[in-house]
């Protein structure tokens, strides 16, 4: 009995070098798992702030170009009222149903190009927008 009591001072250092090793062991590998998931977090990151920056270019572009069209539009619409005004004023003063027939047809003719213009418009818009 003697002989593993001096023992026993070796085998409890020797169970604590173990110890000591195997927690090491453990917090290393649970510190390369913490580096692991925080490079993939940061990649992941990046992804999306790349994925972001594309978003908000596509929606200036696009604001821009609605802005250029309603622009665009406003004119048109602009140039149509003067040309209604002036059909309007030409019909007041015409005396004949021939004047006020060839006023129907340029009335008819100046709606129709608006309407032309505003389609042009539309399928340009579009075309550049939506590819």
């Amino acid at each position: 009995m003697r002989e593993i009591i001096p023992n026993l001072p070796m085998t409890l250092r020797l169970i604590a070098a173990v110890l000591v090793v195997f927690s090491a062991y453990l917090f290393g590998y649970r510190n390369g798992q913490n580096q692991e998931e925080l490079e993939n977090a940061r990649l992941e990151i990046s992804a999306l702030t790349t994925a972001l920056a594309k978003q908000q270019a596509e929606q200036a572009r696009l604001s821009a170009s609605l802005t250029d069209l309603r622009t665009a539009e406003s004119r048109a619409r602009d140039d149509a009222d003067r040309v209604r005004g002036e059909l309007e004023e030409l019909e007041r003063r015409a005396k004949t149903d021939a004047d006020r027939e060839r006023n129907r047809c340029l009335r008819l003719a100046a709606e129709g190009k608006r309407l032309l213009q505003e389609a042009r418009r539309a399928i340009e818009f579009c075309q550049a927008n939506h590819k």
